[in-house]
């Protein structure tokens, strides 16, 4: 008897990620981890970084021009953006961690499309892509408050309308 009941408490606490919670948020820390390396070996100057490195595969002059403000920008967007997925998944909230996934996937897709492959301007993909950080960061933040405001409207009883 008592091992039925273990049993049906601890189903009750499991609940199973799914598996593209596991692959968003495995995507989002190896982005966090690729971001920070430039940040990193640059002494906190991505610019000075990705001069040192590919300075002899640039077409044009000076294709990292500042860069270093929003790379520092986007890596402190991304980070937040990290933590809140983090939160929403232990939280097991999928719908909240959809809502922060689609503007930054969307500006990803924009910003890479847009690219011009022969001379990329790597500050105007990086502002995109801050955009769309930013995007999914407010709106997973107003989504959020919107489900604490707004409470389920409880149906009354047929005896309580008497």
């Amino acid at each position: 008897m008592t091992s039925t009941f273990y049993g049906q408490a601890m189903q009750s606490i499991r609940h199973r990620l799914s598996y593209w919670q596991i692959a968003a948020l495995a995507i989002l820390a190896a982005l966090w981890i690729a971001l920070s390396i430039p940040l990193a070996f640059g002494c906190g100057d991505a610019e000075a970084f990705f001069l040192s490195t590919f300075k002899d595969y640039a077409r044009s002059a000076h294709p990292y021009i500042s860069l270093s403000h929003i790379f520092l920008r986007f890596w402190i967007a991304h980070s937040c953006l990290l933590v809140f997925g983090i939160a929403a998944v232990m939280l097991h909230k999928t719908d909240l961690l959809t809502v922060l996934i689609i503007g930054p996937l969307l500006a990803f897709l924009i910003a890479l499309v847009s690219l011009q492959w022969s001379d990329p301007d790597w500050l105007i993909f990086t502002g995109v892509c801050l955009i769309g950080w930013l995007v999914g960061i407010v709106s997973g933040g107003v989504y959020c408050l919107y489900k604490l405001c707004v409470r389920p409207v409880e149906q009354r009883d047929e005896g309580e309308r008497r």
